[in-house]
C-alpha cells in the first residue's frame, strides 16, 4: 500500500499558490482608489459648474466621514448652449438613500490643490434612486479657495508686490510718531462710523443688491480691462505735468477742500426739500417726457426753422438799436413819471364812463356814429362860418302849452343799449312807429342791427 505525498511536500504548487495570491494582491492594491470588485455600491451623478481638479479617484464625504469616490468627470452641454461637469459617484450602501434636495460642493483637501466633493443630506421625502442626478441648481457656490488665491502671485506679481512694499517701506520710515497721532484721529472716525456701519447691515439699505449690480458692472469692463490698464500707464503723463503745479496750488487746493466739505455738509441738509420738488416735478412731467417721442419731428422742424430766424436776429437788432434809444431817453426824461401819473388818475376817472360805453360801442357801434353824424352835423356853411341843421317835428296839439303829455308822444329817456343786465337789443334809432303814447322802452326787442362803420360789418 502506497503513501499518499502530503501538500506541503510539493514545493511547485506551494510556489504557484503563493505567485496567484501575489497577484491578486497587486491587483487589488491597484485598483483600491476605484473601489473593490465584488462591492456593491449606491452609484450616482452631480452636475458642477467647475470640475478643475476634481479627477476620479477622489474622496466623497458625507458630514466628514468618507462614503464613496469619484469614479469619471466628463463634460455635458445643456439644452441652453452652457457646458457643465457631471461626475459619475461611487456611494457606499450606507449613504443609500439620499434625499433628492441634497447639495453638492466641491473643496480643498489640501493647499496643493487636491479636492474632494462633500455632500449634505437635505429635508426632502422624495429620495435619489441609483443612476439618478443631482442637479447644477443644487450645487453649492464654489468659494474662493487656497490654491486659486496663490496662483494669482504669479513671478510678474511677486516683483511688483516687493517693489510696493519696498517703496511703502521707504515711505513709513521715520514718520511712527506721525502714524500714532493719525490712529489716535481715528478714534471719533471709528465712533461715527458705527451707525454707519448699523445703516449699511440694514435690509432695507439693500447692500447686496448695490455689491451685485457692481459685481454685474464689473463683469461688463472685464474684456475691456487691458484698455483701463493702459489708461493707469498713460496717467504717468498726467501726473508728471502735475507734479509742477503741485506746490502750491494743488496743496493750497486740498487744505481749502476741508473748509469746502464743512459747507457742503452743512449745506447739503437745505437742498433737501429742493430735491423732493425736483423729484415730484419730474414725475409730473413724465406723460410729457413720453409724450415728446410723437413730437420730436414737430419740435426738429420748429427749431430748423427757429435757427433760420435767430440768423436775422442781429439785422433787427441793429434797425432797433434807434428806437430803443429813444426809449432810454424817454426812461430817463423826469417828467415821464409824473406824465404817467395823470394818466393813471385821468384812466380812474374814465373807468366808469368806458365801462358803460365799451358794451354801447360793441354791440350798437353808437361811439362811432355819433362821432360820424356830429361832423356832418356842422358841415353847412358859408364864408361866415357853419350852422347847425336842426329839424323839429312837432304835433299840432304841441304848439301851445298843455297840461297833459301829448297823446301821441313818444319818448325814451334810457334806451337799451347793449349794457350788463338789460335786454341785448340796440333799442335808439331803431323804435317802430306805435299810434298811442309811448313813454319809456318800446316793446318787444329791436335786434342789434345798425349803421355799421365800415370794418365792423357782422
Amino acid at each position: 500500500m502506497r503513501r499518499r505525498s502530503s501538500l506541503a511536500a510539493n514545493p511547485t504548487l506551494i510556489g504557484a499558490a503563493t505567485t496567484l495570491i501575489l497577484i491578486i494582491a497587486v491587483l487589488l492594491a491597484y485598483n483600491a482608489n476605484s473601489g473593490l470588485p465584488f462591492v456593491r455600491t449606491y452609484d450616482i451623478d452631480v452636475e458642477l459648474r467647475n470640475a478643475q481638479n476634481v479627477v476620479p479617484g477622489n474622496d466623497v464625504r458625507l458630514g466628514g466621514a468618507r462614503i464613496g469616490q469619484v469614479s469619471d468627470v466628463v463634460p455635458k452641454m445643456r439644452r441652453d448652449g452652457s457646458i457643465v461637469a457631471v461626475a459619475s459617484l461611487h456611494l457606499d450602501q450606507v449613504a443609500k438613500p439620499l434625499p433628492a434636495d441634497t447639495t453638492v460642493l466641491v473643496r480643498p483637501r489640501s493647499a496643493l490643490g487636491l479636492k474632494y466633493i462633500e455632500l449634505t443630506r437635505g429635508h426632502s421625502r422624495r429620495t435619489l434612486e441609483a443612476g439618478a442626478t443631482i442637479p447644477l441648481r443644487q450645487a453649492t457656490p464654489e468659494p474662493v479657495d487656497v490654491d486659486q488665491v496663490t496662483q494669482v502671485f504669479d513671478e510678474r506679481t511677486r516683483r511688483t508686490f516687493q517693489e510696493n512694499n519696498r517703496e511703502f517701506g521707504n515711505a513709513f520710515a521715520g514718520r511712527g510718531e506721525d502714524l500714532g497721532a493719525a490712529v489716535d484721529a481715528l478714534s471719533p472716525l471709528l465712533q461715527r462710523l458705527v451707525p454707519v456701519m448699523g445703516n449699511l447691515a440694514d435690509p432695507r439699505t439693500q447692500l447686496v443688491s448695490t455689491i451685485q449690480a457692481f459685481a454685474r458692472t464689473a463683469g461688463e469692463v472685464a474684456p475691456v480691462a487691458e484698455t483701463q490698464a493702459s489708461l493707469i500707464g498713460h496717467l504717468d503723463a498726467t501726473l508728471g505735468a502735475l507734479a509742477t503745479v503741485a506746490r502750491p496750488y494743488v496743496q493750497d487746493a486740498i487744505s481749502e477742500g476741508v473748509p469746502l466739505q464743512d459747507a457742503v455738509a452743512r449745506e447739503l441738509p437745505t437742498t433737501r426739500p429742493f430735491l423732493n420738488r425736483s423729484r415730484l416735478l419730474l414725475s409730473e412731467l413724465r406723460p410729457g417726457l413720453r409724450a415728446l417721442r410723437a413730437a420730436a419731428p414737430d419740435v426738429a422742424a420748429a427749431l430748423q426753422v427757429g435757427t433760420r430766424t435767430v440768423r436775422r436776429v442781429p439785422a433787427l437788432d441793429r434797425r432797433l438799436r434807434d428806437g430803443l434809444r429813444s426809449i432810454e431817453r424817454l426812461s430817463d426824461d423826469p417828467l415821464v413819471p409824473l406824465g404817467l401819473q395823470q394818466s393813471i388818475r385821468t384812466s380812474k376817472l374814465l373807468q366808469p364812463i368806458l365801462t358803460q360805453l365799451t358794451p354801447t360801442q360793441v354791440t350798437c357801434n353808437y361811439v362811432t356814429l355819433f362821432a360820424k353824424n356830429l361832423a356832418n352835423h356842422l358841415s353847412e356853411g358859408n364864408r361866415y362860418g357853419t350852422w347847425e341843421r336842426a329839424l323839429l317835428m312837432l304835433a299840432p296839439d304841441q304848439m301851445l302849452p298843455s297840461a297833459t303829455p301829448a297823446g301821441h308822444l313818444h319818448y325814451n329817456a334810457y334806451p337799451n343799449t347793449g349794457q350788463p343786465g338789460a335786454p341785448n337789443e340796440c333799442e335808439s334809432g331803431n323804435e317802430g312807429f306805435v299810434g298811442n303814447q309811448l313813454l319809456g322802452n318800446v316793446p318787444g326787442n329791436q335786434g342789434t342791427r345798425t349803421d355799421r362803420s365800415q370794418g365792423l360789418e357782422k
